[in-house]
């Protein structure tokens, strides 16, 4: 079968699906309008659930041996608030299934999945801010690894945060101090070995020289480890990387706010490394335009970020948003993206230097909400890894490099 279509005789069962999670559900993925919840003492509760119905053309990530299925994503949720000038509370969270039918090929695929965004402020509104901060997430997109593949993993970064506004609010800074870890499950196949934890340390400060233009400098340093050796004994690279930047954040016209930043990348890896070094120029120019009911952004960035097996990759990415209310009921959005990466030399020693990737991203999608809280809709996305390398030679065996993948989504979605 091809990649992109199932065979005929799929056809009558996936519309079936659909008929059934259409009565049985009338809800949807992406709400983006929440109701009134529920009291909660001084603060409110919103229950949601989500669905979503996708038919993936490639949801194993995979080069070769390339199959198509059909995913329902279920996932109930809730958002806690809190407000208070003295302590603060939020928490919003998901949590549900990823159940895989099978349709194309039978496979093991399914798995929990989830995310959840939890902060504790004392005296959030005060000159001297202390916030708990944290975010969890489950995930498999290979987005931006240095293979292709489905790897289910864990991501939970740990945070507190001190902010200090004195002046009436005119200057602002912001230190913060993180731990985050990204622990894949073992799958058999070196996957463990791509587990890494570190630490982060974070400042900002602002100064609103206008009431709508602010100076911005930011800094943040990045400590990563990886603890787990690949069959063989071999390890990938530590990383002890550090950002700088300077720019400006300001509205020039009641419609038009741009973000502009230039700054210095560097992971400070030992002489002694096989993987080169990162030195180099950093940044962003953004602008955003909004007025009434449309939303546009454009922009380009440079950065680089830690990888296994290459240390790193910069970064030069291109993007673009829409994002257009119809009468009230109807949500048009569109995403963009173009990343050129270009990676550090293999740690293996092994292989040939100068991997250079490129990553396209893009989604569609169309939404009806049918009362503020209900929504349903229809969406399309896109994700193409094209690379001058075919595969790269891990220790324990050849990684597949290139894959692409299409995603037709029925969602349906409640958050009251």
């Amino acid at each position: 079968m091809g990649t992109t279509a199932m065979k005929t005789t799929c056809l009558p069962a996936i519309i079936r699906i659909f008929v059934v999670v259409l009565l049985a559900t009338g809800v949807s993925a992406s709400s983006a309008a929440r109701g009134l919840g529920i009291k909660a003492g001084e603060g409110r509760l919103h229950p949601s659930l989500d669905l979503d119905l996708v038919y993936d053309t490639n949801p194993s990530y995979a080069s070769e041996d390339v199959f198509s299925d059909l995913v329902l994503r279920i996932r109930p949720g809730i958002a806690l608030s809190f407000p208070s000038e003295v302590v603060e509370f939020e928490l919003e969270g998901k949590v549900g299934y990823d159940y895989f039918f099978g349709i194309d090929k039978k496979n093991n695929l399914s798995s929990v999945a989830g995310e959840a965004d939890m902060r504790l402020g004392f005296n959030p509104k005060g000159q001297v801010s202390f916030f708990i901060e944290d975010t969890f997430s489950r995930s498999s997109d290979p987005r931006y690894g240095a293979v292709s593949g489905r790897f289910d993993r864990t991501n939970n970064e740990a945070k507190a945060h001190l902010q200090i506004k004195p002046g009436g609010g005119a200057l602002m800074f912001d230190l913060a101090y993180g731990f985050f870890i990204d622990w894949f499950d073992d799958s058999g196949s070196n996957s463990t070995a791509l587990s890494n934890y570190g630490h982060r340390a974070y400042f900002s400060g602002k100064w609103k020289f206008l009431p709508k233009t602010a100076v911005t400098v930011d800094f943040d340093a990045d400590i990563r480890r990886y603890p787990n050796s690949y069959t063989g004994g071999a390890k990938n690279s530590d990383v002890n990387a550090i950002r700088a930047t300077v720019g400006m954040l300001g509205q020039i016209s009641p419609s038009i706010a741009i973000t502009i930043k230039a700054g210095y990348g560097d992971t400070l890896l030992p002489s002694d490394n096989t993987g080169s070094d990162y030195r180099s120029a950093i940044g962003q120019a953004e602008m955003t335009f909004k007025s009434g009911t449309t939303f546009i952004q454009f922009g380009y960035s440079r950065n680089f970020q830690p990888v296994v097996m290459f240390s790193y990759f910069g970064q030069d990415r291109v993007y673009a948003r829409l994002r257009q209310q119809i009468a009230g009921k109807f949500t048009l959005a569109l995403d963009a993206s173009y990343d050129y990466l270009a990676y550090g030399d293999d740690v293996t020693g092994d292989q040939q230097d100068g991997r250079t990737d490129h990553f396209v991203s893009g989604g569609l999608s169309f939404d009806y909400h049918i009362i503020d809280w209900i929504e349903v809709g229809l969406a399309y996305d896109i994700q193409a890894r094209i690379s001058g390398w075919q595969q790269v030679t891990a220790p324990g065996g050849s990684q597949d490099v290139d894959y692409n993948k299409h995603m037709f989504t029925l969602h349906i979605g409640v958050d009251y």
